[in-house]
C-alpha cells in the first residue's frame, strides 16, 4: 500500500497551513480549558447558593464558551 498521497507534502499542506490548524488547535483547548475551570469553580464556590449554582451550571453547560464567559465575568455574591 502506497502512503505517499497521505503525506503532507503531497496533500499540499504547507507551513501556513500547519499554523493556521495548530493556532485553531491552541484556542480550542484554551477553550475547553476556561469551559472547564468555570464549572469547577461554579460547582466548589461555597458563596453561592443552591439555586444560583444550579443556574450557573446550566449556563455553563448549555452555552459553553458563551456561559463560561458570563460566569466568568459576572459579580459574584458578596
Amino acid at each position: 500500500m502506497n502512503l505517499s498521497p497521505y503525506l503532507l507534502g503531497a496533500t499540499g499542506i504547507g507551513a501556513p497551513e500547519l499554523f493556521v490548524l495548530g493556532m485553531f488547535g491552541l484556542i480550542g483547548f484554551g477553550g475547553f480549558l476556561l469551559w472547564l475551570w468555570s464549572l469547577i469553580a461554579c460547582i466548589r464556590n461555597p458563596r453561592l447558593s443552591d439555586t444560583n449554582r444550579i443556574i450557573g451550571i446550566v449556563l455553563i453547560v448549555c452555552l459553553n464558551l458563551l456561559g463560561s464567559l458570563i460566569y466568568l465575568f459576572l459579580p459574584r455574591e458578596p
